[in-house]
């Protein structure tokens, strides 16, 4: 046997196990080979919640946000970021601005809040605003071809000021809530050719202290590895107490957005 002959099943066998590891399914889609990745979401919620501010040891009145103040619902945004360091590992931030208004010719009951009595009949003007920001670590402990489903632990944070006033009174009630809140969750996205179904839910409760849940769902359309569209749903709920001051608001609807991976 020459040379020749010889060093054939020498480079087969070195061949053979590469041909099958090309022949292998990816492990990942391409759309998920990035470093960064940018999304901006038009975002149209309905605002909706209860309200309540004491003083000393006087409870406030438990107060509609809709009904007695007249918070009307307002488009806002949100600004997603991701840093993906290695294949399935990221460091994920967003942030949403929060700005509503309520202006009431003539409230519909008496209610105290804070150190205001507000009279029915009288007008009432108020103005929450703040933004709502997350921070996470994500770990896809499960990816394929097809997609990935991961963990996430993190923070989300609250930043709210809230103005209320009685004109004809000249009296003005304002607070500020600045309220980090740890967070764990799970996200998934499945890939079909170029459209992706995404789902992600996280939260965290501290008892009687309060609870903040979101939900998100969504739809998105792959124009290439780089560019896709989106639209979908998101759930947010935050719960709050803290002596005589109770929160309990949501916000839920419907968004549309731009995604760009680099």
């Amino acid at each position: 046997m020459n040379r020749t002959a010889r060093a054939l099943p020498v480079a087969a066998a070195f061949l053979l196990p590469a041909a099958a590891w090309a022949q292998m399914p990816p492990s990942h889609p391409p759309q998920e080979s990035y470093g960064i990745r940018l999304e901006y979401r038009e975002y149209r919620p309905t605002f909706t919640g209860d309200v309540q501010k004491g003083f000393g040891d006087q409870e406030g009145t438990l107060v509609d946000i809709v009904d007695d103040l007249g918070i009307e619902d307002d488009r806002t945004f949100e600004g997603k970021v991701t840093l993906q360091f290695k294949q399935g590992h990221k460091l994920r931030g967003s942030y949403t601005p929060l700005d509503y208004k309520g202006d009431v010719e003539s409230a519909r009951r008496d209610f105290n809040y804070g150190q205001t009595e507000f009279q029915r009949f009288e007008p009432v003007v108020t103005r929450i605003k703040g933004g709502y920001y997350s921070a996470a670590y994500e770990f896809d402990f499960v990816r394929g071809p097809k997609g990935f489903l991961g963990g996430t632990v993190g923070a989300k944070i609250i930043d709210l000021d809230t103005t209320i006033v009685a004109p004809d009174q000249g009296a003005r009630e304002q607070d500020s809530l600045l309220s980090p809140v740890p967070s764990l969750g799970a996200v998934t996205r499945i890939y079909a050719g170029r459209v992706s179904l995404e789902g992600e839910v996280s939260g965290f409760t501290l008892g009687d202290r309060g609870t903040l849940l979101e939900f998100d769902a969504s739809v998105r359309v792959h124009f290439s590895d780089r560019l896709g569209a989106s639209g979908g749903y998101r759930y947010l709920k935050i719960k709050a107490r803290d002596d005589r001051d109770f929160g309990d608001v949501s916000l839920r609807g419907w968004y549309f957005g731009l995604e760009i991976s680099l």
